[in-house]
Order: C-alpha cells, then structure tokens, then sequence
C-alpha cells in the first residue's frame, strides 16, 4: 500500500503523529529496556542482553506498521460495504436523481460509515469546491485505501468524462463491482482457512509446551505451578492473536438487523442470557455436594449456558430462511408494483394471496401498516425488524427510497434480488468453512484434555512412586527425582486452559460465521464437555493401567 495513503488514513497530520504517538512509544521503548537492565542485570547476560534491543526495535516497528494496519482496516471496511454501496447508486439513479443530489443523499446515510465519510467528502468537493464530479472523484479516489473503491471511482469519473449517462454506467457496474466484492469474499474464507490449518499447527505445538511443563518439573526441580501458568498464558495469547486476525480479515457481512428498535428475538435472548445466567448460579452450589473431577464440575455449571445459544441458533436460523426467501419477494413486488404503475401498497395487496415462507406473517403485517398510512419508511423499518435480518432492512430501505424518487419498481426491485442471491450464495461459502472449523476445534479440544491429563497421569504416578520408596541408611539411587509438586493446582490449572480455550475458539466460530456472538454459548458449552469427557476417561484409563491410587 502507498505511503501517502496510509498516512492519510490516520485522519492527522504526520508531524502530530509522530509527535502525539509514535515519538512517546519509541521513548518508552528504550526507557523500558533501560529499567529492566538496572533491575534485573543478572538476567540480560551472554546473548540475553539482546532481549533487551528487541523492546525498542519492536515499539519502531510498531509505530511504522500502525499507519498500514489502519488503512487495511479501513479498506477492508469498504470493501465490506461496497455491494450496498453500488446497489443504493443504482437505485437511485434509476429514479434520475441529479450527481450532486445522488451523492449528498449517500453522504447522510449512517449505515455506510466510512464510505459515507468518503462520499461526503465527493459532495463537498462538488457543492462548495465546485470541482466536477470526475475530478472529485479522482481526487477521493486516489487518497482512498480500497482499490476496489477507488478502481470505482476512476471509473466512474471516465464515464461522465465520455458523456455516458450515469443511470446506464452504474447499471452495468453492478456486475463489475459485485465480481470484485465476490473475489475480496472468497478470498477472505480462502485465507481464513489458512489460518485455521495454521492454528492447529499452534495449538499442537502448545499442548506439547502443556505436557512438557507438567513432567519436566519432576525431573529438573523446577516450579510446576509457573510453568503451567506460562502455557496458560500462551494459550490464551495464542488464541486471542487468531481471534484478532480473523476479525482483521472476515468481511463485515452482519446478518441480524442493527436498527435501534428491539424486535421479539432480541427480547427472547435478553431473557434467554438472564435464565441461563441463573441456572449457572443455581448449579453453583449443587456441584459442591457432587463427587466428581472438577473439570466436570465446570462443565456441569456452564451447561445453563446452553439454553441461551439454542435460543440464538433458532433465531438465526429464521433469518437465514427469510434471507433465502427476500429475493423472490422483491422481484415479486418490483414486478406487480410496475404493473400497477408504481403503486406498492396494491402489489403487497396481491402478493398476500403468494406463499413466502417464513417472510408470510412479515408482508401481512408490512401491508396493514402500509394500509393503516403509518409513516411509510417506519412501516419498513419494522418489517425489517420482525425478519431481524440486516439485508432485508438495508435492500429494502433502497428499494422504498428509490421508488419513492420515481425509479422504476420492476427495474429497482430486479436489480436488488440478483445482488442479494450473489450476496446470500457467498454466505453460504462462509457457513461451510465456519463448520470445518467446528469438527476441527472440537477435536482439538478433545486433544488438549486428552494429553494434558496423560501428562499428569504420568507425574502423579512417578510422584506416588517415588514418595513410597524408603532407602536403607546410606544407599541412594542415581537419578533425583522432585515430588514436591501440587498436582491439584495443575488440575485447576488444566481445567482454566480447557474452559479458556473452548470460549476463544467458539468466539473465532462466530466470526467466521457471522452471527451473534451468543450463538457461540453452544460450541462453547459442548467444548468444554468434549475436553472434560475426554480427559477424565483418560485419567481413568491411566489409572487402570498404571495402578494410580
């Protein structure tokens, strides 16, 4: 990415940023490794002493990197937004709305965000700048950090050069642009499968880190406890590092609707969090009374849990089948409203005699609010929030105000249901490489109970060995072995690492996935049972073989 424009994303100027913050974290760098040398010098000797040059150099790359890293997520958030973006131009130049005009509307729509920073920033170019479009749009369009967004514009700015009509170039971007958002999609899931291949290969590495911290100390007399905590830690950094690239790196494709009006299913999951919640704080104090290894214990008082993410997979399932069912809608409705000569309140009249699916009961209640003269866009609002679907409220909210300019209904409403169907077919791209990552994830958390409680299976047993070995006076044997070790700590210890673990990872799934974060209560509940189950049959199973009291 060019300099310039990662500089320009920062939204100050560079003498400010490097004064305000690249200049304090590079001093704090070296004042950083300055201490711990005056502290601890006993531990920077020999080749360790280069730890300490890594601090500083770390804080400069950082402040160097940082410019970039904004800019990727600012391009990465347009390009997450560009389908919508183009669909809306379309739209509304169907309904021969004037540049300025088309732009100034983009620019107050709150949904875009930084393309709608981007889009007022062309209207001011225009309306006080007096800049033409095209040069407006190369101006924006070379300081932009989405080349699909600034490809867009240069494009944009050669056709009103030529004299192309407006209307006519964005209805032919709509293919150019939706090719473009499907290539940035796939290859987004491409590289998340990357990653998630990449993880695994962490995570085996880890658990051998885990294994390794519980048996070395018997051997070497180092501190069990410290080790493991230092897994423990590795653990969760590990984790939450993916956790952060996937989120850098999955497209901002939300599928429940983001309108401030509370629908049904939302208030069926506030009440689902607080049942759940009190069936945890219920079964809190029964688990005391029950004898089993804590690492059940746990999984039994996370089980309320489950409730919460069964009320949110039945929800997103609904959204997902009224997502589905939407493009035939709105072909449906563009087709008969343009029969009826515009008349959208007519062609909801008729379509109610037409099966939708689940969309049935939502076109029955829009058509009576509609006939009720309830304030037209409030009635489509809350039809978008009784579907809880956040394609549903942004393609409808175009369709309503493209029509209402005088865009031809039959046209606006074709054009919305072929965008949709690629949108909803990329989706399911998403969803299939969302459910390897669940048989992946499960299995690596069977793997973490599994071998970690091997591990400690092993120490207790060589621990219980050696303890009962009584040497006659002056006879000792070859080998030392440390037995001083608190194998209970290293249980809680084991079980933190598995709890963790399992949340984490059913956080990676939703984003993935993108759906509600409260969907993933379900992942996280069933891996944390995986990984107890697993490994107290192993522990049982060591027990059994090796005589472990």
């Amino acid at each position: 990415m060019d300099t310039k424009i990662a500089i320009a994303s920062l939204g100050v100027p560079l003498p400010k940023y490097v004064k305000r913050f690249a200049l304090p974290i590079v001093i704090f760098g070296f004042l950083l490794s300055g201490v711990l040398y005056v502290l601890f010098p006993e531990l920077f000797l020999g080749p360790a002493q280069y730890v300490l040059l890594l601090l500083p150099i770390t804080c400069i790359a950082f402040v160097i990197m940082y410019p970039f890293s904004v800019a990727a997520g600012k391009a990465n958030e347009i390009d997450s937004n560009m389908h919508y973006y183009v669909t809306q131009m379309g739209a509304l130049a169907m309904a021969q709305t004037s540049r300025k005009e088309l732009f100034n509307i983009l620019a107050h729509d709150k949904n875009y965000h930084l393309l709608r920073e981007e889009s007022q920033k062309i209207f001011l170019l225009m309306d006080t700048w007096n800049l033409s479009l095209a040069d407006a749009c190369r101006f924006i369009g070379a300081r932009n950090p989405s080349i699909i967004f600034a490809d867009f514009l240069d494009r944009l700015a050669h056709a009103v050069q030529s004299g192309e009509p407006i209307e006519r170039f964005l209805e032919s971007e709509q293919d150019v642009v939706m090719n473009d958002y499907d290539t940035m999609y796939r290859g987004a899931i491409t590289t998340i499968d990357i990653v998630k291949e990449m993880f695994v290969s962490l995570i085996m590495s880890l658990i051998f880190l885990a294994s390794f911290s519980a048996i070395m100390p018997i051997i070497t007399g180092m501190n069990a406890t410290n080790l493991m905590l230092i897994s423990v830690f590795a653990f969760v950094m590990t984790d939450i590092a993916v956790i952060f690239f996937i989120k850098s790196k999955v497209p901002k494709d939300k599928i429940w609707q983001q309108l401030h009006i509370e629908s049904v299913a939302k208030r069926n999951l506030k009440r689902s969090i607080t049942i759940s919640l009190a069936g945890c704080l219920v079964v809190i104090p029964i688990v005391g009374f029950i004898s089993a290894p804590g690492v059940i214990k746990a999984a039994i008082v996370l089980t309320p849990l489950l409730y919460t993410g069964r009320i949110a997979s039945k929800e997103e399932a609904r959204i997902k089948r009224k997502d589905n069912n939407y493009p035939s809608f709105i072909r449906s409705l563009g087709s008969s409203a343009g029969a009826r000569g515009g008349m959208v309140i007519e062609a909801l009249k008729s379509l109610r005699a037409h099966d939708f699916g689940p969309l049935t009961t939502d076109i029955n209640n829009l058509y009576s609010r509609l006939v009720s003269r309830i304030n037209k866009l409030t009635s489509w609002d809350f039809f978008a929030v009784e579907t809880g679907s956040n394609l549903i409220h942004r393609f409808s909210a175009m369709f309503v105000e493209s029509t209402h300019l005088g865009a031809k209904a039959e046209l606006v409403g074709d054009m919305i249901a072929t965008n949709i169907h690629r949108i909803i077919l990329l989706r399911k791209l998403r969803y299939q490489s969302a459910s390897t990552m669940i048989g992946v994830f499960y299995g690596l958390t069977a793997g973490i109970g599994f071998t970690l409680y091997i591990s400690l299976g092993v120490v207790e047993l060589m621990q219980g060995m050696f303890e009962s070995v009584e040497m006659p006076p002056g006879m000792s044997i070859g080998m030392i072995l440390y037995t001083d070790i608190n194998i209970e700590v290293l249980y809680t210890l084991i079980t933190f690492i598995i709890i963790s673990h399992s949340l984490l990872s059913a956080v990676m799934i939703r984003l993935v996935d993108g759906g509600n974060l409260l969907n993933g209560t379900t992942h996280f509940v069933l891996m944390v049972w995986i990984g107890a189950i697993s490994a107290v049959v192993c522990k049982s199973t060591v027990t059994s073989l090796l005589g472990i009291g």
